[in-house]
């Protein structure tokens, strides 16, 4: 599959927001996020192809492989998104510390009183921007399959095969199983459409 086509250039998005702002950090951000969901292209492009054929580099278990994608899929996807939530924050919110915001940080759902002067100083559109990507079930089920993946575990779902290559393992997701292939598709999809509409959302902000 051809890399993702942006409807507009980001980086020429990224350069005037940058010059209307004087926030070269949130350039450096937002331009991480750019390459953090394009990487998804590419684990893409390896999925499939491992899906397709079985093959497999230095005679890995067919799980662990199934694993790395699922959490370079769900962490890529994740990431991205909060990447564009602390540009905002060091452009809007005078964020100069070493540790960046991320989404919940503008969640509206948490009301502590220094979440609320993040979320007081974001432009109105910004916010709803993020209100979108919290709200979207997608999402919600990709950052509960990464956060397990990272901080916890998940149930893993075996199917033995008596002849071919081995079936690709299904991760237990709110107690349903789920392809790997499908959450790294999910992954993809949910990352290039936030930032798509982020990306035309900049240059108004």
């Amino acid at each position: 599959m051809p890399p993702f086509a942006w409807a507009s250039d980001p980086i020429a998005v990224i350069q005037e927001f940058e010059a209307r702002h004087k926030s070269p950090a949130a350039g450096a951000l937002f331009m991480s996020a750019i390459s953090t969901t394009e990487s998804l292209d590419y684990l893409d492009d390896i999925d499939r192809a491992y899906d397709s054929f079985h093959a497999v580099v230095g005679n890995q278990r067919a799980d662990v492989i199934d694993v790395a994608h699922a959490r370079w899929a769900t962490s890529a996807c994740i990431t991205a998104l909060d990447l564009c939530a602390a540009g905002l924050g060091r452009s809007f919110c005078a964020n100069s510390g070493q540790r960046e915001l991320d989404l919940g940080c503008f969640d509206i759902n948490r009301a502590s009183k220094r979440q609320l002067a993040w979320q007081a100083a974001l432009p109105k559109s910004a916010l709803q921007w993020v209100g979108d990507v919290l709200g979207d079930p997608d999402y919600k089920l990709m950052k509960a399959v990464r956060d397990s993946l990272i901080h916890s575990r998940l149930n893993r779902h075996f199917t033995m095969s008596l002849s071919g290559p081995s079936r690709r393992l299904k991760l237990e997701i709110q107690s349903k199983p789920m392809e790997v292939r499908h959450i790294v598709q999910m992954a993809r999809v949910v990352a290039t459409t936030q930032l798509s509409a982020f990306f035309r959302l900049l240059p108004v902000l």
